[in-house]
């Protein structure tokens, strides 16, 4: 995971959504369990084949420019290697938690 967190695109991301957002990436737990990762000691999850989920959230409505933007992240990623596939989740909520869409944006690659 670390490898992935410091990517550049990563920190391209992060930037992007900004202080006031949430960015998670999250691997299935069972994951680490399969492939005999020790929790205190993260492996280099690029040398598996995993699908881990990004979970963007977002305290503003939904742009017309979003969906560009979340698939041009997916594509830096996927271009520089970081990640091979996995999901992105974009939730929009207002300041106080409420969801401001009925949906969520969602991707798989």
């Amino acid at each position: 995971m670390e490898d992935i967190e410091k990517s550049e695109d990563w920190e391209k991301i992060q930037e992007e959504i900004g202080d006031y957002n949430q960015l998670l990436l999250a691997f299935d737990e069972r994951i680490g369990k399969e492939l005999n990762i020790d929790p205190n000691k993260p492996a280099s999850y690029k040398d598996y084949d995993v699908s881990p989920t990004i979970r963007i959230i977002l305290s503003r409505k939904k742009q017309d420019t979003d969906e560009d933007r979340f698939t041009e992240m997916i594509y830096g990623l996927k271009k520089d290697e970081v990640l091979e596939h996995g999901n992105m989740i974009v939730e929009y909520i207002s300041t106080k938690g409420v969801p401001l869409e009925d949906d969520e944006w969602h991707k798989k690659f």
